[in-house]
């Protein structure tokens, strides 16, 4: 990357008109290999570093922009005022910008190593009283020949083009060897901590640490959960004497209640019997109900299905009745037809009588309209001639009438005109009288306000005089230093108070830390004398042995081997002779009693000093948990107390008098906020006044301002209203005299007017006379039209009569139609009474031969009666006409009727059925009923219920399950417990071994970064000075000087003048540079201050080696100095340059 040229604009103290443009490309800087920045104090040297890192990455060393640099916020006591609010925080960037300018700007372009060139910009602008956001740009340049095209590109992407961050970056570009200085002096404890600043990896190994540590507690979590899951699983296993009881019981309990539930599913069947036996009782009840129902039902519709009966007996009838009525309605219908058929034939024949009498009155019409215009003809032909004549004279009227009305135009507007010059008279002498009435009083008003604007200019002067005297005597910069100086002193003793609390907060946190660890130590003293008490490992031992010879004593084995025994023959296990126990039963089984109850004593014993062990123990590794806490507690707190007492220090270095009580320096607080109070107050009243006086001053200016303007526009009023007095003169003299003219014209067209007129009504009272005469001829009728009214009269009655004579034919032709229409109804009537005769006469014969019929089954009927036969409920009668009649006009519905027959008929049928069937079922189900009764079955149920064990076989069945269940989970967890173990000992190992807060591991790491920057510095430092080779203290931040003029004599750094600890820094400061590069190149280095403590050999060798690095590196090296040994030694510079006392600078390039 290379450095092309840098443009500024209003950035600090360089604020030239129109921006400062620096080309390291051409002129003495293009030619040279070194440069210096040089310029007194405040001249605005560190701007260009700022300015070229603003372009770059928005931010700048002065204005870091983040979260965590220091001066980041300014603590307010009380409320900020009005300007303070709108103030931008102390490490915005936008702070740079030149005050009471609106906007500036800093432009880079650079070449990077990707070959391309590029222009990146920093924009910000300041809007009335409030910043913009700061805008960056990034353009790509491209040139073609003579050509040139920019092209936008994203500004996001720098980091990537350039190939380094913002803290990379300042590493390798802009080098202070002072942070190296501090570096070499630090305490070897401290040095890691600069190191990672240097480096910039503050946070790597710190979140390092915490990852490490948070895994060993997410590890040291997952194996207590996974030890208590399995402490909790424990407590269902059952040991082997009490899983056999278990199943024992299990088994007891089994048969106990097979035997029970055979029995009571006897029972249970017997009871089951009497339960079936009340539902078939109340389902024969219920059936026997349905049938009866059904059976009513039937005989409640009796009346209906006889009629029903006769409706589809009489249906033959009833179809004849229908067509018997059908054909009497046709016969009526037709006979009104026939009537109607003659009375058509009358109106037809009156009607041709009437139309044969107006045939005759038109034909009388005719010849009357052709004799009416045969006479009309000679008249019509006079009208004609008339009219003719009168359309010839016509044009000759028209234009006397045009000229009457030209000339009695021209009349009217010259009257016009006579009458709107003496209007304008009369207009004109008001308006001149008015403009000289306004002339005189804009003459007095003008006299007027210049006289309230000169008095208004003079207490302008006067109240300005008067603000400015307030302040005589009075230096801005002693109030400002008053002020300064109050709110020094009260931000001290604000700091003192601070600093005295925290001391006390501190010392008293400590000692009470203090009593803690010694309480906590004497417990654990307490701890320990209980756990050596402990007798864990003999009781264990104990009982183990006591387990054994009891499992062997109880053994099925051991019984074999006790009854092997003989007397006098020794045993085979112990070797003894003598056998006490061997037939002796009662006496054994006393012994294996006694064992038993001791076993478990041990046992209980064992137990309980377990349970205390783990209960100690747990507390021990509690407090000492707390301890080491409390010990990192004590470190930091010694930390911050020695950081207090400094401050204390630096206080009492200033104020020697001031007290450390807190109360105290609470009291003196009221005193110095009173002066700072009293200083700022002076310091706004102050500026308070210069404003008012700059108020004054404008108000005074614009006073003398308004003044002189008004004289001028006094001047152009006046003009104005004399020039208006002048128009209005010369236009009443105008109008005077065109007055004369005007009368004589009017005079002229008004004779004119009256021959026109005479003429005109000549013209016309001729034309009227022709036109009275006209009128008389054909009454106002044209001549033509006439004509043809006559001419269309006669056609319209020939037609007419015509039209009359087809109307005639017509009605003759219908008239022969309708009487051919009426003897065919007449033929077709007699057939059809006909054919109703024939069938009133079969309907009649039906009935008879229906009532004979009837008449034969009542005699039957009465027969069967004597046999025995059951009699019909209803008995039948004989039918007429008037009962087929009304079987077909019923309104019954004869299908929901059989319909309801059908389904009720079924419903005795299915019920009767259903009966039966449950009467049969209940005589089978008699047979089988038990020799017992229900209650005796109930009271044998209840006994054996109660002798049931369900719920202790239901306990025995759980506690079985719950030992099976966790035998299984043990063997499941076996595995995963033995990971969590293993999981938990490897993050503590290594937690442990970086230590609980990482520092370990901080500084290990940063000795491997300090080995690779001590070689790349000792490149450096060999190409200035071969005499000083930096050497690293082996597995240590330590760094000692090889000092191979001294026959390479190792000293310390502590040991090194002011000009060799420059030099080696600078050799350091070279070597983080080209450790940061990440073999990226870059073609420009920047060197803060330093050089003014070399000996003028040592300087000329650095300034020689950096130049070299042109040539080694491609390197341009720009040094930043005051001291004017550098601007002797380095002879191209920029030089910034102070504008006077004005606190502005500009740049020159020398030479």
């Amino acid at each position: 990357m290379k450095f092309l040229q840098l443009e500024i604009l209003n950035l600090a103290s360089l604020d030239k008109q129109g921006g400062e443009v620096i080309n390291f490309e051409e002129g003495a800087l293009g030619e040279s290999t070194i440069f210096s920045i040089v310029g007194p104090t405040g001249s605005g040297k560190s701007t260009l570093l700022d300015a070229i890192c603003l372009a770059l990455y928005n931010r700048a060393p002065r204005y870091p922009r983040k979260k965590g640099d220091k001066n980041q916020n300014i603590e307010i006591f009380g409320a900020a005022d009005a300007s303070e609010s709108n103030r931008l925080a102390p490490t915005d960037s936008r702070n740079i910008l030149t005050r009471g300018k609106k906007e500036g700007y800093s432009k880079l372009t650079f070449l990077a190593n990707n070959g391309s060139i590029y222009r990146a910009e920093w924009h910000v602008r300041f809007q009335r009283v409030r910043y913009e956001n700061a805008k960056t740009a990034l353009y790509k340049i491209t040139r073609n020949g003579e050509e040139i095209t920019e092209e936008t590109a994203d500004w996001n992407e720098l980091p990537n083009i350039i190939g380094l961050d913002y803290d990379q970056f300042l590493r390798t570009v802009l080098i202070a060897q002072g942070s190296f200085a501090n570096f070499l002096t630090a305490k070897e404890n401290e040095r890691y901590e600069l190191l990672e600043k240097l480096i910039g990896c503050e946070e790597t190994y710190t979140n390092i640490a915490t990852e490490i540590k948070k895994a060993k507690d997410q590890a040291t979590d997952a194996y207590n959960q996974m030890a208590a899951s399995v402490e909790a699983v424990k407590q269902n296993l059952l040991n082997d004497e009490e899983l056999a009881q278990l199943k024992e019981e299990i088994a007891r309990l089994e048969k106990a209640e097979k035997e029970l539930d055979s029995q009571l599913q006897a029972i249970s069947k017997d009871l089951q019997w009497f339960e079936e036996n009340d539902k078939q009782i109340k389902q024969i009840t219920i059936c026997q109900t349905d049938m009866e129902q059904a059976a009513d039902a039937i005989k409640a519709m009796q009346a209906q299905i006889l009629r029903l009966q006769l409706h589809d007996e009489v249906q033959p009838a009833v179809n004849l009745l229908q067509e018997v009525e059908r054909q009497t309605q046709s016969i009526h219908e037709q006979e009104e037809n026939i009537l109607k058929a003659e009375g058509n034939i009358k109106s037809q024949e009156s009607a041709i009588s009437e139309s044969e009498k107006t045939l005759a009155s038109l034909k009388e019409a005719v010849s009357k309209a052709q004799e009416q215009l045969e006479k009309a003809l000679p008249v019509i032909a006079e009208a004609r001639a008339l009219k003719a004549k009168m359309e010839a004279a016509m044009p000759n009227l028209k234009e006397k009438k045009e000229a009457l009305e030209l000339a009695q135009k021209e009349n009217q507007t010259a009257q016009k005109d006579v009458e709107e010059n003496a209007r304008n008279i009369q207009k004109w002498e008001a308006e001149t009288e008015k403009a000289n009435l306004a002339l005189k009083t804009t003459q007095e008003e003008i006299a007027k306000q210049k006289q309230v604007l000169h008095e208004a200019t003079q207490a302008a002067e006067q109240a300005w005089e008067t603000e400015r005297n307030k302040t005589a005597g009075q230096n801005i910069e002693e109030l400002q230093s008053h002020k300064s100086a109050a709110e020094k002193k009260l931000q001290d003793v604000q700091q003192a108070i601070k600093v005295v609390a925290h001391l006390d907060t501190a010392t008293k946190e400590k000692q009470k830390n203090e009593e803690r660890i010694l309480v906590l130590g004497k417990r654990n003293a307490e701890i320990d004398a209980a756990l050596g008490k402990l007798t864990i490992e003999a009781l264990t031992q104990e009982t183990l042995t006591l387990r054994n010879a009891y499992t062997l004593m109880v053994s099925e084995k051991w019984e074999i081997h006790r009854a092997n025994l003989t007397e006098g023959k020794p045993c085979p296990l112990c070797g003894s002779t003598t056998h006490p126990y061997h037939t002796d039963n009662r006496q054994f089984e006393e012994a294996t009693t006694e064992l038993s109850q001791l076993l478990k004593v041990k046992e209980n014993l064992l137990k309980l000093q377990q349970k205390e062990e783990k209960v100690l123990s747990g507390e021990r590794k509690q407090n000492d948990g707390e301890v080491q806490t409390l010990q990192k507690q004590q470190e930091k707190l010694s930390e911050e107390i020695a950081t207090y007492e400094e401050d204390w220090k630096a206080l009492i270095a200033q104020y020697p008098k001031i007290p450390k009580a807190e109360a105290e320096l609470k009291s003196l607080l009221p005193i110095y906020e009173n002066k700072a109070k009293d200083a700022s107050s002076k310091l706004s009243l102050f500026n308070k006044i210069q404003k008012e006086i700059e108020r004054l001053t404008q108000l005074k200016d614009k006073a003398v301002k308004d003044e002189a303007a008004y004289e001028s526009k006094a001047s152009t009023i006046q003009n104005k209203a004399q020039e208006s007095t002048s128009t209005c003169a010369t236009k009443l003299a105008e109008q005077k005299a065109l007055t004369s003219n005007l009368i004589s014209q009017q005079k002229s067209k008004e004779e004119a007017y009256v021959k026109a007129l005479q003429a005109w009504n000549s013209a016309k009272k001729e034309m009227e006379e022709w036109q009275a005469q006209y009128q008389q001829i054909l009454n106002g009728e044209e001549p033509d039209a006439a004509e043809q009214r006559l001419t269309a009269a006669k056609d319209e009655a020939t037609k007419a009569a015509d039209k009359q004579n087809e109307n005639i034919n017509k009605l003759k032709a219908e008239l022969a139609n309708s009487k051919g229409s009426h003897q065919t109804m007449l033929s077709q009537n007699k057939t059809m009474k006909e054919n109703l005769l024939a069938k009133e006469k079969e309907l009649d014969l039906w009935i008879e031969e229906y009532n004979k019929q009837l008449e034969e089954k009542s005699i039957e009927g009465k027969d069967s009666e004597e046999e025995g036969i059951e009699e019909r409920s209803i008995e039948p009668s004989l039918i007429d006409r008037n009962t087929i009649r009304e079987m077909l006009h019923s309104a019954e519905d004869w299908n929901a009727i059989r319909r309801e027959k059908d389904e009720k008929e079924k419903a005795v049928a299915s019920t009767t059925a259903l009966y039966q069937s449950a009467e049969k079922a209940h005589q089978q189900h008699l047979e089988h009923q038990p020799a017992q009764t229900r209650d005796a079955l109930l009271a044998i149920q209840q006994e054996y219920q109660e002798r049931s064990q369900r719920n202790e076989l239901i306990a025995a069945n759980a506690r079985m399950q719950n030992h099976q269940e966790a035998v299984k989970q043990l063997g499941d967890k076996a595995e995963a417990l033995n990971l969590v173990t293993q999981e938990k000992d490897d993050w503590t190992a290594i937690t442990d071994a970086i230590g609980a807060d990482g520092k370990t591991l901080r500084k290990i790491a940063q000795c491997y970064t300090l080995s690779f920057l001590i070689a790349h510095a000792n490149q450096e430092i060999r190409k200035f000075n071969s005499r000083y080779e930096l050497q690293q203290v082996k597995h240590s931040l330590g760094i000692r000087v090889i000092d191979h003029d001294r026959a390479d004599d190792i000293r310390d750094t502590t040991s090194l003048s002011g000009g060799e600890t420059f030099i080696v820094s600078l050799g350091l400061a070279l070597g983080l540079s080209a450790l940061s590069s990440r073999n990226i190149s870059f073609e420009n280095l920047f060197i803060d201050e330093g050089f003014g403590t070399l000996d003028p050999d040592t300087l000329a060798t650095v300034i020689d080696s950096l130049a070299m690095l042109q040539s080694s590196q491609g390197k341009k090296v720009g040094v930043i100095s005051h001291t004017d040994t550098m601007s002797e030694r380095i002879t191209t510079q920029i030089r910034i340059i102070k504008n006077g006392n004005s606190g502005s600078s500009h740049i020159e390039i020398y030479p």
